[in-house]
């Protein structure tokens, strides 16, 4: 595809008009490190751009952190100074028409609509946690691009942000904020710990750690490619008939774990013969009652456990049984387990040494093992900025083997799925999907559902 040119056109601060007391950052917040990550929503029927930034503004009034800056104590601890610094805002003017579609997506060419921030130099620089890069092109459509930091932001904190500022656009007003204590976060990591208790986290000694990182950081250069499946609302629907059917005193399996199993069955020929198979499954503590954290708590509160299969459960057992097992064990999402893992972070968070800390999901993904995104019941395409809600979302393919599941734009129970995986695991799950019968193209013709429920 040739390039399309574009002209940058604006390029200012936008700023909330009200400051804030300083945010310590929590051993969660500086495990995720300052390295920013870009969400793409994409408008074909454009976007009011004065809107746009007039409701981002607003919406910084509830988040002022978002427009503060990082900064160091005398003792070397990063907090956010929320002293309403400003965020970037860029609006770039592209010639001709929109050369991106549902399925001709923008994949990699993601980086190419941001301004990139390196992790190590944001802390006593002059740079937002969030910038906001706006590419409109001539037919009036717009990809609006957010590059947004990970100490800041977990999935969680960036949609409800999102959610604030669509509902700002929309002339609505947001009351403020009343969960932006991340010393609620720190607090947590300095309850009495069981020694006897799981440990969720990898703490290898510095030269294995070296090596560790060298594997992950070569695998993502040489080793990853990625694929995109939609999976029709009657596969899914059918998948849960059939899991229904042959489970019956069940509580049914999800969406989630049905679309995990799945996919994992389809790779597992292709990956290392001979260890278990692990995925790695988001636990957000927010709804873990006894660690008290508010719902609406602002900054990182995710961590993972992990559910394994054997190569022969997945060749030969069913859909409905292998998503009944992905599920971590009780001992890896009890209160004691996640207490030890948080007072392991915020002892870290001490030694200024979060870095040295894995979760083992991401340990295992070197072997077999995948990391569990779903995104399923995040607010994607409610994301209204007064012009309608977006066609499409993208993020970049990660650089670990990694199921990224987030709903289709029509919301009609199907699914959307980004994996990066090897290309000999992609062709495997490929295979896989041609024998079942299901067409994964993004533009799906209609399909029997009496075609669609014999997997497994």
């Amino acid at each position: 595809m040739a390039k399309s040119r574009s002209t940058l056109v604006l390029e200012k601060r936008v700023r909330a008009g009200v400051t804030a007391s300083p945010q310590y950052l929590s051993g969660l917040d500086m495990f995720h490190s300052h390295a920013s990550f870009p969400l793409v929503l994409v408008y074909k029927r454009g976007l009011d751009l004065a809107l746009l930034e007039k409701g981002l503004s607003e919406a910084l009034k509830r988040y002022p952190l978002v427009a503060g800056r990082y900064k160091k104590d005398a003792q070397g601890q990063v907090y956010m100074d929320c002293n309403d610094a400003g965020v970037d805002f860029r609006v770039h003017r592209c010639e001709g028409k929109m050369p991106y579609s549902e399925e001709n997506p923008l994949g990699k060419d993601i980086m190419k609509h941001v301004k990139v921030q390196m992790p190590w130099a944001m802390v006593g620089k002059d740079k937002p946690p969030l910038q906001v890069n706006v590419h409109q092109y001539e037919d009036k459509g717009v990809v609006l691009c957010c590059y947004a930091t990970h100490s800041v932001f977990d999935g969680a904190s960036f949609w409800n942000f999102m959610m604030d500022w669509s509902k700002a656009c929309r002339g609505m007003v947001l009351e403020p904020h009343q969960a932006l204590n991340r010393n609620l976060m720190i607090d947590a990591g300095k309850a009495q710990v069981d020694p006897a208790s799981y440990d969720l986290l990898e703490k290898p000694p510095l030269f294995k750690l070296i090596g560790l990182f060298a594997r992950l950081g070569w695998r993502a250069v040489k080793g990853i490619d990625s694929g995109l499946f939609r999976i029709p609302a009657e596969t899914i629907q059918a998948w849960k008939d059939q899991s229904a059917a042959a489970l019956p005193g069940s509580s049914g399996a999800s969406t989630g774990s049905l679309v995990t199993a799945y996919i994992m069955k389809g790779i597992s020929p292709a990956l290392q013969p001979g260890v278990d198979r692990s995925v790695g499954l988001v636990m957000d503590l927010r709804y873990k009652r006894d660690l008290r954290l508010p719902r609406d708590y602002f900054g990182n509160a995710l961590c993972y456990a992990e559910a394994r299969y054997t190569p022969e459960q997945l060749a030969k057992e069913s859909l409905p049984v292998l998503a009944e097992k992905c599920r971590a064990p009780a001992e890896q999402v009890n209160t004691a387990s996640l207490q030890r893992m948080l007072s392991d972070m915020e002892a870290y968070r001490q030694k200024k040494a979060n870095w040295r800390l894995l979760f083992k999901p991401t340990v295992e993904t070197l072997k077999a093992g995948l990391i569990l995104n779903n995104c399923v019941q995040f607010p994607i395409y409610d994301i209204d900025m007064g012009s309608g809600a977006p066609d499409w979302y993208e993020m970049c393919p990660a650089t670990i083997r990694l199921l990224l599941i987030v709903p289709t734009p029509s919301k009609d129970g199907g699914v959307d799925l980004l994996l990066s995986a090897s290309t000999a695991e992609l062709k495997s799950l490929r295979a896989q999907f041609a024998a079942d019968g299901i067409n994964t193209a993004l533009k799906t013709p209609s399909k029997a559902p009496a075609d669609l429920a014999s997997v497994g």
